[in-house]
């Protein structure tokens, strides 16, 4: 699967996001509202690491859900249609035999009919999940050191949050030994709840100062609620480095107005920053985890990932 060439870790996370609503009518709006973006710049975003735009997508989605339904219940072809999004059972049969060459009745009566539609990345409809979901991964990396850093970083935070579904709140709450003199912006209180939240946290911070707004005062750190949360601050993280990169403005400063008072930063010293406490903060979380037991993350290297990544392991 080729994602325009870029990591699939994005389009990954993209997929997460867009599989919540991908079928309610206002979904692009919602999509580009979750990851902070224009509606304008979300869709060349998607474009970008999908290979086709949100319209054409959910077009695809919602005739391979309304063939599956053809295929396998007795529902009536004008329920499908409005199902599909269709305002009448013409412009539904148009659109079908448009794709997949048959009329709506004549496909029901086949046996064994396709039900995926050939399209630019590995995403289909399936009915077991009742969503979109990413039925093959074939690409390749085309990713300088800003990729690596930080597409590595939410590999590792994900499987670190995935790991942490498995323990007890008591577990993830409980006390834990902090440095001495901890970080000026560290609370010296620790708990593995936290230090997986601020790797989170972090980021939301740090886009909340870039784009002059505020950030919730009470984020979910439930595990799930900070899985959730990853998707979108990563997805907009990696495309602010992405355009800082590509538009050289690692020297160009911002005013953080949420500092009293406010501070003026380079959005390179605040990426190199991300990067450098997030590997910090892995770092402590992983001895946490290995003292409650879960000892197959490894220590962090991004060598370990990028063999993954390569090799398409899981």
């Amino acid at each position: 699967m080729d994602f325009k060439g870029l990591p699939n870790a994005r389009a990954e996370a993209l997929l997460r996001i867009i599989s919540e609503s991908w079928n309610d009518e206002d979904a692009e709006w919602v999509w580009a509202e979750r990851v902070h973006l224009s509606r304008f710049h979300f869709q060349r975003v998607f474009h970008r690491l999908i290979g086709e735009s949100p319209g054409e997508l959910r077009r695809r989605l919602r005739l391979e859900c309304a063939a599956h339904a053809l295929a396998t219940t007795q529902q009536a072809v004008t329920d499908i249609a409005f199902d599909a999004g269709y305002e009448s059972l013409e412009g539904f049969s148009r659109a079908f035999r448009h794709y997949y060459g048959l009329s709506p009745s004549h496909y029901r009566r086949i046996p064994f009919p396709r039900v995926h539609l050939p399209g630019p990345n590995g995403i289909h409809y399936d009915p077991l999940r009742q969503q979109p979901y990413l039925f093959s991964i074939k690409g390749e990396l085309n990713m300088d050191i800003s990729d690596r850093l930080i597409d590595h970083d939410v590999w590792l935070t994900r499987r670190m949050l995935e790991r942490a579904r498995n323990l007890t709140d008591e577990q993830l709450d409980a006390p834990v030994a902090t440095p001495q003199n901890p970080l000026p912006f560290e609370s010296a209180e620790g708990t593995l709840r936290e230090a997986l939240n601020r790797l989170v946290f972090t980021k939301e911070v740090w886009l909340a100062a870039v784009g002059h707004r505020s950030y919730p005062d009470e984020p979910d750190k439930s595990v799930a609620g900070m899985l959730d949360r990853l998707d979108s601050a990563f997805l907009e993280f990696a495309e602010l480095v992405r355009q800082v990169r590509d538009e050289h403005r690692w020297d160009e400063m911002f005013v953080d107005t949420s500092c009293d008072p406010h501070e003026r930063f380079s959005y390179g010293g605040m990426i190199a920053h991300v990067i450098t406490f997030s590997a910090f903060r892995r770092s402590a979380a992983l001895k946490i985890m290995e003292k409650l037991g879960i000892s197959d993350l490894g220590y962090g290297d991004p060598i370990e990932w990028e063999r993954k990544v390569t090799s398409q392991e899981d």
